[in-house]
């Protein structure tokens, strides 16, 4: 014990001694900080539609063992884009200087993180240094060729724990050039003019790390950054406008022209498989299977700038292909039925687009919409074991661009309403008074609470095991006898049934027995009191536990966990507990609405979960007689 105290007390006093060695940055930014960017600079100049270069400064002190990777060099080039030239330097806490690097040092790899087919490459150095703090310090140049479609987003800080110091971003273009910026969290940029160039400049300081919070926002909702885009662009010769999402959208229908010819074979096989169905509904479902037998999802990165989909030809032949091909393909199958469809993009972690600034990263992912009579479909084509016309969750919600007729139009995709995604859990337990017990526990799960259970129908048994044990928190808990029924409809649901034995399900003092009320509540508890953002529920769900358990005739209840019932604007919980001769039966049951509340709600919230905790977790006292 005073080993560890000791060891405790020495950490404490290594962190304070590595927080003093660090000169110069003011105690504000140290608050929660795992590194603190000492200067992120972006100066960007555009020259002509196909010419631009930038020069970035990046330097970062690495405060700890855990932002050990900010430290590291990470650069991207294309076809379009390379690396002019590059220095770096190594400091430790006082300043000195303990390495110098240069452009040889840095590492190249063709290798694009699971791409399989990409025109992207990587340089990048991993540094490290003996003791913390440290100092990392990058200065290099890149060159933009064959145009650009939009200019680099700035953001200076992209994770949380990492406080920033001063970021400058600067754009400088030709006099009277038109482009387009939006910003977040970010102030309007200065602006001044000279030489025949209009220059501006955006500039952030001593911007605090941002902490780690339950329930909080996405991190790109949360963090300084600047889109920006030539109103009119050139691009690997072609031309488009990015004025607003109806002009990029043409460029973007553009580059889908001629995509969708199907070769003979694939003609014949999709009629083989639709022609005797009687609904487009039918047919639809029939491709989509087909899709998922016939195909596999890889990255890639070719074709204007990673944006134009390979050909349906091209996938017919390889049998893979990215978001944007696998969406193209089904399109052009569903084209062949005489199924109108629109290939779409989105972006799978932030909700919103906006709807008044047009830029190309906005979005991330390819997906495909399907207007039917009365539904329309929304279709991952990446991933076909997704249920034929359920909205998962990275894009329930979720705003899109949506193309269709030469142009583009911003929509927002359906969510299930917070009371469909639910989990219903019946337990039946028999206790013993040694402590042991036996029962058996059906769970189900619904639309997006189905999503985490996804995997289980086709794990092995071992796997399964080993995932329900994770989910019970009863010592020695055994498994067995494991059933699985999934039902992959438009709201998919599947049912896991099975047994569980413990020789030690609940602890016993004397002639006194504390049960839990079921095998899995271990509910955690908020103790924060200081909130730094607002309270972000990105799912509403619904859970109910029924929970009855026997007890031995010679066993009686002592205490039980007091009946309540607690409504707040972003949920609601109860418990409910009944007891009989030989029997007790608890009901908790959990409401969450989703949705963005306001940081000065925390308290409120926190009161709630905690409330929820505590009931939830109370143990059920039963007395030997």
């Amino acid at each position: 014990m005073m080993r560890s105290m000791f060891a405790a007390l020495l950490g404490v006093a290594c962190a304070c001694m590595a927080r003093a060695q660090v000169p110069g940055i003011p105690d504000s930014l140290l608050k929660n900080s795992d590194a603190v960017a000492r200067l992120m600079s972006m100066d960007f100049v555009y020259n002509t539609p196909t010419s631009a270069s930038a020069k970035f400064v990046e330097e970062t002190t690495i405060l700890n063992n855990t932002a050990t990777d900010k430290g590291s060099f990470t650069c991207y080039v294309s076809p379009t884009s390379s690396l002019k030239n590059f220095s770096g330097t190594l400091c430790d806490a006082q300043g000195r200087t303990l390495r110098k690097f240069k452009r040889s040092d840095l590492k190249y790899t063709e290798f694009s993180g699971g791409s399989l087919a990409s025109d992207i490459a990587t340089y990048y150095l991993e540094v490290y240094a003996p003791s913390y703090p440290y100092t990392v310090r990058y200065e290099y140049e890149m060159a933009y060729k064959n145009g650009l479609f939009n200019f680099p987003t700035f953001i200076p800080v992209g994770s949380k724990g990492t406080a920033l110091e001063k970021g400058v971003y600067t754009v400088s273009v030709p006099a009277g050039m038109q482009f387009r910026y939006k910003g977040l969290h970010i102030g309007a940029p200065a602006k001044e003019s000279a030489d025949g160039r209009d220059i501006y400049r955006w500039v952030l300081k001593n911007v605090p790390a941002i902490k780690p919070e339950p329930a909080s926002p996405p991190i790109l909702d949360l963090v300084p950054l600047v889109f920006a885009v030539p109103e009119e662009f050139e691009y690997e010769k072609t031309r488009g406008s990015m004025r607003d999402w109806a002009s990029y959208g043409a460029w973007q229908c553009g580059l889908l022209e001629g995509r969708a010819r199907l070769p003979e074979a694939l003609r014949a096989e999709v009629h083989r498989r639709t022609d005797g169905l009687a609904t487009d509904r039918e047919k639809i479902r029939a491709l989509y299977d087909y899709l998922g037998e016939s195909t596999r999802y890889v990255s890639i990165q070719l074709g204007i700038g990673g944006q134009q989909p390979a050909t349906a030809e091209e996938v017919f032949k390889t049998k893979f292909g990215d978001c944007k091909a696998l969406s193209n393909y089904m399109h052009a199958m569903l084209g062949e039925c005489g199924i109108e469809s629109d290939y779409a993009i989105i972006h799978t972690s932030r909700r919103r687009m906006s709807p008044d600034f047009a830029s190309p990263d906005q979005a991330d992912h390819a997906i495909l919409r399907v207007p039917l009579a009365r539904d329309t479909l929304w279709l991952e084509c990446t991933n076909t074991e997704v249920p034929f016309g359920y909205i998962h969750r990275k894009i329930a919600g979720h705003d899109a661009i949506v193309f269709r007729n030469g142009t583009g139009e911003l929509v927002t995709l359906p969510q299930y309403a917070d009371s469909l995604n639910r989990m219903v859990q019946e337990v039946e337990i028999t206790i013993s008074e040694d402590g042991s017990a036996e029962g058996h526990i059906t769970e189900r799960y619904e639309a997006g609470q189905y999503e985490q259970l996804m995997e289980f129908p086709k794990m092995d048994e071992r796997k399964r095991t080993d995932y329900l044990l994770g989910e019970l928190k009863i010592p020695m808990v055994k498994v067995t006898g494991i059933t699985c029924d999934e039902r992959k409809e438009a709201l998919p649901s599947i049912e896991v049934g099975y047994a569980i034995g413990s020789p030690k399900y609940f602890n016993i003092t004397g002639n006194r027995c504390f049960v839990p009320q079921t095998p899995f509540t271990n509910l955690p508890q908020y103790r924060d009191k200081e909130r730094h953002h607002d309270i972000y529920l990105g799912m509403g769900y619904s859970d109910i536990t029924t929970v009855r358990i026997r007890v031995p005739e010679n066993m009686q209840v002592e205490a039980h966990p007091k009946p309540c019932s607690v409504t707040e604007p972003f949920g609601s919980y109860s418990l409910k507990v009944e007891v009989e001769k030989g029997l007790i039966t608890i009901e908790q049951r959990t409401r969450i609405h989703a949705g963005t509340y306001p940081r000065g709600m925390f308290g409120q919230y926190r009161d709630f979960v905690t409330g929820r905790a505590k009931a939830f977790n109370a143990n059920i006292v039963l007395k030997k007689q």
